[in-house]
């Protein structure tokens, strides 16, 4: 057996819906679990084997329940873990990871365990729990403790609505949500564990970086920090000096200035330094000397990570820097990972959790504000600064500018020219130049040297280039070396349009030390050669105008922009670099030329003179084109090119083609699905977003809207913006396969084929050229592109308090697990996130927050507590302003003014309360009325009015500075009100209910203003409105946000759904064009309200959770049931729904069938009734079939549909004639527990059952008689079921993690095997056919459905992901003859064709 990853411990009740579930998706991620007898082959002992995954497990979860703390064996399990915890750390070592999951069995109920609570004694299983042998084991008092240990471990809880009983519709829910955040806990924690074991199986064989010791350690691919100095050296003839002091011990030079600022301890410069100066004067060459230096080296055991930018520089440069710095130490996944991003903010995030706690010396290059980079980007890079901790050893930044709007951070050291004839250009020149330093005194050529001096004015790159033409000159020199002073000295005079032997400054004469070099390297030349169409150094020069700034041009890329094969090209690039004209480095095997900045403005200035830039830039395009074309590159099916050039072309032809004038090429590119799906591959899309952007803005520039639409050009803008958009969305759902970002894209933007002539192109080129086999998107699988959402944030845990500021700016708050520390979010209109953690003084404490805040106007925050008190805060400086004692009791509710001056509370103590923010004073008495905690306040953008909500049922509206109640308590709701809002001039209050409405009052007149706003389908648990009372915003428990327009009382537009679990919190701009919602299911989404008008047509479908599908025989339609109550046929080839829905259920659907031609279906309702249904006509065949006095768990029907069969949690299963409505014999009992999963033959006279009791049963329908004996074998409760069209044959497969096929003649099994191998199984004892419409499948052409997923296993073995989606799928049928998948996802029926 191999060694334990994970250890799932459980009681019996909890196998089938979480434990079993949670390991098949632990199993499929490729972990190693143990879950009881499932984990065992033929011939384990079975205690012994538990024993050893228990010893050597380093995940253990706990699914808790009462059954749980009442069995001795789980408990036994808990004991053996928190034994293995305690002496890890008494010893030093690492603890195996514990992970409780409260399921049935809260925290609290952990901490105040009472199995003698007459309430709770069936909960706990009394007998049980004080059985002789139980308590000789473990005595009651020892169980408590050891429960209480395990509830102090921060845990994962089950929502708070879920009972968790038969029939409550959230529970199914509930339980596949908390399965799948153990899942990525579980799998966080063991990558964790994993990666730390690499580190230390290299740190203890001394191996660090090698790849032997990589390979010789579990799951060898992980990355492996490798600290490393990544930097260029400078060229030899640089001259600096980086420990240069002063007579008092000072340093007395930049450089040194520059490298002091670093490694200073002071905790003032922590970030480290800014180096400031014009171009020219040796910042980026003192920054590459620092990164080389001893002292530097020593301080920083992490490595020095060096990035440039530049003025062209975007946000995507700089993320592309900032993962190249990551993959140099070692994180090639991290950088993958961190390439899917296109926010910065996430980038950064992800790159300081790789650098973690390593002391590292981070320098960032010529940085500009330019390109979406904002002036405030190194205090947002000095993120970084923080990977260590100590003052004294941390990480530091240094950075160098020329932008004089950046706001620099640490000290700051400028780099200005040296004296023009000083000791330090002496040697710079001097250096560059090879000669001796005594030359410079040579009265032969002293003269020469002092004017080269003085036209240089001590720039340090004139100074170099100068020098480094002498040295070409005096290599060549035939007579006294000494002459080519002189000689240097005319061909910089000649040309130039210097008036003085003394510019004012270096940059003046930079120009004519370039045009020197030039004619140093075209000595022998004709001075027409050029114009005579010979070769030209000057010409392929100026060529270079084309490159961007800060950046390299691969040579085989140049050597065809110079019209030279690539040796010719290499040539002329030596001998440029010898005069200082380019720089030409290799990095692997590949040649690549730079050129400084400013030697590329004035390569710029000569382009303009001659051809124009433009000519350059189209040159550049045709040079792109070469090759396979631009097209030919989106073949490549990973992340990156090998090949140099393809890379460059790729990152910048969208600037080449823009320069060039190819905004046509430039257009048809952009709306190209090879093209973005490459985009994807690269992780590239943020640059794509940019190009369409910049795209749009310049054609309605130039065109104007008429003459837009007249040219069909409005069609190509849309399209542009929705393939943005669409790629933008896909990408958190893409691997690096082809067919699955095709799936994605062609699912986002299908819905505007039918207007959108460009979109209908990209779709035929979609289903060209994706590779087979890919699946096609026939239904709505994902979520459409181009509708209401605007942005989508994704949190660690549920947002509350969710807002919107005047600027466009997104804010609200969440609290961490032990609810001590609120954190504080906020998203700026350019999509930079910041987060503020408050309340860390209170980590150990008892004091638990109980609700919070926060005014952007002021940046302030107030957070309540459970013991009264009140904190304000401001969240700029992270600082307690006022610490009150607000209340007597439980805070319930915050709120605060529009203008952060004023904030209201309310609490358990039934008051309500306000408070002036900058004194922390309360404002006159407290606000009394209510007769119940107040548990939601909020308050006008004035702050003179506030609102609130109370447990005794009423809301009330209160004068703040009279505090007075205004007119009477506001009532009309039918249920318990969960939230109030107030407009922004306080004339209007907005509150939402249990009874699933939303009303609004007139606050002077305490009436309500029309009708009640209705459409949501659960309680509507947040409101709010806009500042001018106009519209208002609803957030429920249905998963829907709903924007309303109060006058009217009508809703606007659709309801605005995407969220997967239930809204916690709404909010809205103050002009109510945009709304924001926060959900339980961590994500933070932002809305465009007036968008939602305008998204082509409404999707019909379930508006709740689907919980099953089946299709026919055929293959040409599906039906579905769902949580809604209704049931909805679809046809297949098209994807749309047939007819309306099938609607008389009174409660949620959990199983549906098919009849083999698709005519008829059957349900199966928690109504505890079966109906069968016309899908032609939409109509209920008869009366419902009723008899079960319990839910209805599943249902199958013959293949004629003439007969249909019902399992139910009542343990029976009953038989029914289709067409007369009547049930067939009597209840067929023998069933000890709830019948799970039922079917029938394709003849309908026999069916089959499997149950919660183990055991399988099969039923001749005729007699009503069970055919033998039942068939037991599974240890643990059968799932599904199974039976071959002549009803000969049965399979079964069960929780125990086996599947056994009958011999239902003989009674007896023919087959046992395992749950992953249930396809297999299937495929060779079963009907296909019939497998099919029972919910299984088996592989077809190497295409299936695994994890969720649909993959393709590929002949190498690997597997390639055809499709990824959006929602958690709970059920799938596949029908393999036709190629046809269909899954329950979400609120969605997913209908996919396979393309072979």
């Amino acid at each position: 057996m191999h060694s334990t990853d994970v250890f799932i411990s459980h009681a019996g009740p909890d196998k089938l819906h979480i434990a079993r579930p949670l390991f098949e998706k632990l199993q499929a991620h490729g972990l190693n679990c143990f879950l009881d007898k499932i984990s065992m082959e033929p011939g384990d002992c079975g205690g012994d084997e538990m024993t050893k995954a228990m010893e050597s497990a380093k995940v253990g979860v706990f699914i808790l329940s009462p059954e749980f703390a009442a069995r001795k064996w789980t408990m036994r399990e808990l004991r053996c873990f928190l034994r293995r915890r305690s002496e890890a750390i008494g010893s030093g070592m690492r603890p195996p990871t514990l992970i409780p999951v409260f399921y049935r069995l809260s925290i609290r109920e952990c901490r105040e365990l009472d199995p003698n609570d007459d309430e709770r004694k069936n909960m706990f299983e009394v007998e049980k729990f004080f059985s002789d042998e139980r308590q000789r084991e473990a005595s009651t008092d020892m169980v408590k403790r050891e429960l209480q240990e395990l509830a102090g471990i921060t845990g994962i809880e089950n929502d708070e609505r879920a009972t968790n009983l038969p029939g409550d519709a959230f529970g199914h829910l509930a339980r596949a949500n908390l399965v799948e955040r153990v899942f990525l806990w579980v799998k966080k924690k063991c990558e964790e564990d994993s990666s730390d074991e690499v580190r230390e199986v290299l740190n203890a064989s001394g191996q660090v970086g090698t790849q032997a010791a990589v390979t010789s350690t579990a799951r060898c691919t992980l990355d492996v920090f490798t600290p490393c100095i990544h930097a260029e050296h400078n060229p030899d003839e640089i001259y600096l000096q980086l420990n240069s002091r002063g007579i008092d011990g000072s340093p007395n030079a930049c450089e040194a200035q520059l490298k002091e600022a670093v490694l200073s301890t002071d905790n003032n410069s922590h970030v480290g330094a800014t180096a400031t100066g014009k171009g020219g004067v040796g910042k980026t060459c003192a920054l590459r000397a620092i990164a080389h230096d001893d002292d530097i080296k020593a301080r920083f055991s992490g490595g020095v990570y060096f990035m440039s930018l530049g003025k062209d520089a975007d946000v995507g440069r700089l993320i592309e820097q900032l993962c190249i710095a990551v993959e140099a130490s070692g994180g090639d996944q991290v950088a993958a990972k961190m390439r899917e991003q296109s926010e910065l903010r996430r980038v950064l995030t992800k790159m300081r959790a790789w650098f973690n706690t390593r002391v590292c010396l981070f320098i960032i290059d010529d940085v500009w504000a330019v390109n979406g980079i904002d002036a405030c980007i190194l205090q947002k890079l000095s993120i970084l600064a923080d990977t260590a901790g100590d003052s004294r050893e941390r990480s530091r930044l240094l950075y160098s500018t020329r932008d004089s709007k950046l706001k620099w951070v640490g000290k700051r050291v400028t780099f200005e020219p040296r004296e023009r004839e000083g000791s330090d250009s002496v040697h710079m020149l001097m250096l560059a130049s090879g000669a001796n330093p005594e030359e410079a005194n040579d009265p032969r050529c002293k003269e020469a040297v002092s004017k080269i001096l003085k036209l240089c004015a001590g720039l340090p790159l004139a100074l170099n280039v100068a020098g480094t033409g002498v040295r070409y000159m005096r290599d060549k020199w035939k007579g006294e070396k000494s002459q080519a002073w002189e000689a240097y000295l005319s061909k910089m005079k000649s040309g130039t349009t210097i008036r003085s032997e003394s510019p004012g400054d270096g940059y003046s004469s930079l120009d004519a030390t370039l045009r020197a070099a030039l004619k140093i390297v075209e000595s022998g030349m004709g001075s027409d050669a050029e114009r005579l169409g010979q070769f030209s150094f000057r010409k392929i020069h100026r060529s270079l105008c084309v490159m961007k700034k800060q950046d390299g041009m691969p040579l085989s890329l140049v050597r065809d922009l110079w019209e030279m094969d690539y040796e010719s090209a290499e040539k002329y690039a030596i001998q440029m670099e010898r005069v200082g004209l380019v720089d030409l480095h290799y990095d692997k095997d590949c040649g690549w030329v730079r050129i400084h900045d400013l030697t590329h403005d004035f390569a710029v200035q000569e382009a303009r003179k001659e051809e124009s830039v433009t000519v350059w830039y189209k040159k550049l395009a045709g040079v792109c084109r070469q090759g396979r074309g631009l097209l030919g590159m989106t073949e490549s099916e990973g992340r990156e090119s090998k090949d140099a050039r393809e890379k460059y072309v790729f990152e910048n032809i969208y600037r080449v083609l823009r320069q060039g004038g190819c905004v046509k090429e430039l257009k048809n590119l952009l709306l190209s699905a090879r093209w973005v799906k490459a985009v994807i591959q690269r992780g590239s899309v943020r640059q794509y977003e940019e190009t369409v952007k910049d795209l749009n803005s310049c054609l309605r520039f130039t065109g104007g809207s008429k003459s837009l639409r007249d040219s069909g050009e409005g069609d190509s803008m849309y399209a542009m913006g929705l393939m943005m958009r669409a790629a933008r969305l896909s990408v958190p759902f893409c691997g690096e396969s082809s067919a699955g970002i095709y799936f994605q894209l062609y699912g986002r933007i299908k819905h505007r084929a039918s207007e959108l002539g460009s979109v209908q192109r990209i779709l035929d080129e979609i289903e060209e050229h994706a590779p087979r086999p890919w699946v096609r998107p026939v239904s709505e699988c994902v979520g459409r592109a181009g509708g209401s959402l605007v942005e989508l944030i994704v949190l660690p845990t549920t947002a509350h308090g969710v807002g919107m500021d005047s600027t466009g700016a997104v804010y609200g708050r969440y609290s961490n697990s032990r609810r001590t520390r609120i954190t504080v979010f906020t998203q700026s209109p350019d999509k930079e996130m910041k987060m503020t953690d408050l309340g860390n003084d209170f980590e150990t404490g008892s004091r638990k927050v109980t609700c919070g805040c926060v005014s952007m106007s002021k940046r302030y925050a107030v957070i309540g507590y459970d013991d009264g008190t009140l904190q304000f805060w401001s969240v700029s400086k992270k600082k307690v302003l006022w610490s009150v004692c607000g209340h007597e009791s439980w805070v319930c509710s915050v709120a605060m003014s529009g203008d952060g001056k004023r904030a209201v509370s309310g609490s358990d103590d039934m008051s309500v309360r306000v408070w002036d923010v900058d004194t922390g004073l309360r404002i006159g008495d407290a606000l009394t009325g209510h007769t119940g905690a107040v548990d939601r306040v909020a308050m006008s953008g004035d702050g003179k009015r506030a609102v609130s909500k109370s447990r005794d049922g009423s809301v009330r509206v209160w004068d703040v500075d009279t505090g007075r109640q205004i007119g009477d308590a506001l009532t009309g709701h039918t249920g318990a009100v969960y939230s109030v809002g107030m407009s922004g001039d306080g004339k209007r209050a907005v509150s939402g209910s249990y009874d699933k409405s939303v009303r609004v009052w007139d606050v002077d007149t305490g009436r309500q203003i029309g009708d009640a706003l209705t459409g949501h389908t659960d309680a509507v648990a947040s409101v709010a409105m806009s500042g001018d009372g106009k519209r208002a915003v609803s957030g429920s428990w249905d998963k829907s946000v709903r924007v309303w327009d109060v006058d009217t009382g009508r809703q606007i537009g659709d309801a605005l759904t995407g969220h997967i679990d239930a809204v916690a919190s709404v909010g809205m701009s103050g002009d109510g064009k945009r709304a924001v919602s926060g959900s339980h299911d961590k994500s933070v989404r932002v809305w465009d309200v007036d968008t939602g008008l305008r998204i082509g047509d409404a999707s019909t479908g379930h508006t709740d959770g689907v919980e099953s599908v089946a299709m026919s025989g055929d293959g040409k339609r599906a039906v579905s049931g769902s949580e809604d109550g209704s049931v909805r046929g679809w046809d297949v080839d098209t994807g749309l729904q047939i007819g309306d829905a099938l609607i008389g259920h009174t409660g949620g659907v959990d199983s549906v069938a098919m009849s083999g031609d698709g005519k008829r279906a059957v349900s199966g309702s928690w109504d505890k009734s079966v109906r069968v249904w016309d899908v032609d006509t939409g109509r209920q065949i008869g009366d419902a079939l009723t008899g079960h006095t319990d839910a209805v768990a599943s249902v199958a029907m013959s293949g004629d549909g003439k007969r249909a069969v019902s399992g139910s949690w009542d343990k029976s299963v009953r038989v029914w004639d289709v067409d007369t409505g009547r049930q067939i014999g009597d209840a067929l009992i023998g069933h000890t527990g709830v019948v799970y999963s039922v079917a029938i033959s394709g003849d309908g006279k026999r069916a089959v059952s499997g149950s919660y009791d183990k055991s399988v049963r099969i039923w001749d329908v005729d007699t009503g008689l069970q055919i033998g004996d039942a068939s037991t074998g599974h240890t643990d409760g059968v799932a599904s079921v199974g039976m071959s069209g002549d009803g000969k044959r049965a399979v079964s497969r069960s929780s125990d993690g086996g599947v056994r096929v009958w011999d239902v003649e003989k009674g007896s099994s023919v087959h046992l095997g395992k749950w992953k191998d249930w396809r297999d199984i299937v495929e060779r004892f079963l009907n296909a056919e019939d497998v099919s419409r029972t919910g299984h499948r088996r592989k077809r052409r190497n295409v299936f459905e695994s994890g969720g997923k649909i993959v393709h296993e590929r002949e190498d073995g690997s597997e390639a992901v055809l499709v990824q989606l959006e929602s958690t799928v709970t059920w799938w049928e596949v029908d393999d003859n036709h190629g046809v998948f269909v899954a329950a996802a979400g609120n969605q029926v997913a209908i996919m064709k396979l393309v072979v």
